[in-house]
């Protein structure tokens, strides 16, 4: 099915309350994604620090055009509804979150969302902190009483590590699927600094990352498990 054919928006969630596990990383290069697939993307950042919207203001003109909008809190800590509105025809909604969300947003953020994707970086630190996390978001409601999708994207990884090998037990104990692992390259950085995806740069040695995002947003779309996932 083509993106014009596509009517209904998928929201997709890129959620960790632990700082610097790469969910801006993981925000704006699915937002690209669809975007050069076609889709009418909009990236909504809840983060103060403003990185995602700041990356997209850095977007070239001349690349597919991804809507941005800043959602933290503005004066007297309210955010207007209409400001958090997509525009129409809108296929695709990428929402970017800070790692010490308020409880209640982060409520409504997963109550809203059609997928939530959960990065960690595969360290002792990390995946205990993600652990805690993760149990607590699969036991909530919102999760629980629902049929949206939920799954780990490994950040940052070297794979050959004792710590990712933790990593993968602990969430084969949880039955989480855990789809793919970022490679810990330079290219994510430059491509951040550019304002541009992965995908997007003209480099033989990003060739490799391209395929992680290709089959994450398969299975954002249908649920199937890319066969390469974890590689």
């Amino acid at each position: 099915m083509r993106a014009s054919e596509i009517q209904k928006s998928h929201r997709i969630l890129v959620l960790n309350a632990k700082g610097g596990c790469g969910k801006t990383t993981i925000a704006t290069n699915l937002a690209c994604q669809f975007a050069c697939e076609g889709h009418n993307t909009a990236l909504i950042d809840y983060d103060p620090q403003c990185s995602s919207t700041q990356w997209v203001e850095a977007r070239p003109h001349h690349l597919p055009a991804i809507h941005s909008i800043s959602a933290h809190s503005q004066k007297g800590h309210v955010t207007s509804v209409w400001h958090l509105k997509v525009p129409a025809g809108t296929t695709r909604i990428v929402v970017d979150t800070p790692a010490r969300l308020e409880s209640m947003t982060a409520v409504k953020l997963v109550r809203e969302a059609d997928t939530v994707l959960i990065p960690v970086i595969a360290s002792s630190i990390d995946t205990r902190a993600a652990s805690q996390f993760i149990k607590s978001v699969l036991k909530s409601p919102e999760i629980r009483n629902s049929n949206k999708r939920i799954a780990v994207v490994g950040n940052r990884v070297r794979k050959n590590s004792k710590s990712y090998k933790a990593l993968c037990e602990f969430l084969e104990s949880l039955a989480i699927p855990f789809l793919t692992s970022l490679r810990d390259t330079q290219n994510y950085v430059r491509a951040a600094e550019e304002g541009v995806g992965v995908q997007e740069l003209q480099l033989k040695s990003a060739q490799p990352d391209c395929q992680h995002w290709h089959s994450l947003a398969r299975w954002i779309e249908n649920g199937q498990l890319p066969q390469h996932h974890r590689l």
